[in-house]
């Protein structure tokens, strides 16, 4: 939902700012819902908008064109996911993973989606669950939560 929310931010603004707001829309958003899970994760804020706005929509707006193909879908997904995996190797195992999930997320979006309202739904859905799954395997230990069931002498992640 933060990445379909963060794609819908940036069609409140005219080109070439809506690629600016959209890659801090993502950012900020997305950051909302992992900062529980993950430590130090307020770097993913700037990590995304710099792999989607400086390095992706920069290289994309030289290299490309200005709307969204199917080869700036994966150029922003992988530049984005690129980003992010700074981040996310130090935190779970598989990470290498995540740029390729974010340009499978980023041009089946495009694909599936088309309209520009709803082509962030699809990246959203996948690189949400892609990213639920990474997080079961972590490389630091996550804390029990207070009001987790201390009967039966399991972690949350049993």
């Amino acid at each position: 939902m933060a990445t379909a929310c963060g794609w819908v931010a940036g069609l409140l603004f005219a080109p070439p700012v809506d690629q600016v707001a959209r890659g801090c829309a993502i950012g900020i958003l997305q950051w909302l819902v992992l900062k529980q899970r993950i430590p130090s994760v307020w770097k993913w804020i700037p990590s995304t908008a710099i792999g989607w706005t400086v390095v992706g929509v920069s290289i994309g707006l030289f290299a490309l064109s200005t709307e969204l193909s199917f080869a700036m879908a994966a150029l922003l997904g992988f530049t984005t996911g690129a980003a992010q995996w700074l981040i996310l190797r130090r935190e779970v195992y598989w990470a290498g993973w995540w740029p390729v999930i974010s340009v499978v997320a980023w041009t089946t979006g495009l694909r599936v989606f088309p309209a520009p309202p709803l082509v962030g739904v699809m990246p959203g859905a996948i690189t949400g669950i892609a990213l639920e799954l990474l997080l079961h395997f972590a490389r630091r230990a996550r804390p029990v939560p207070d009001s987790a069931d201390s009967t039966h002498g399991l972690h949350p992640s049993d």
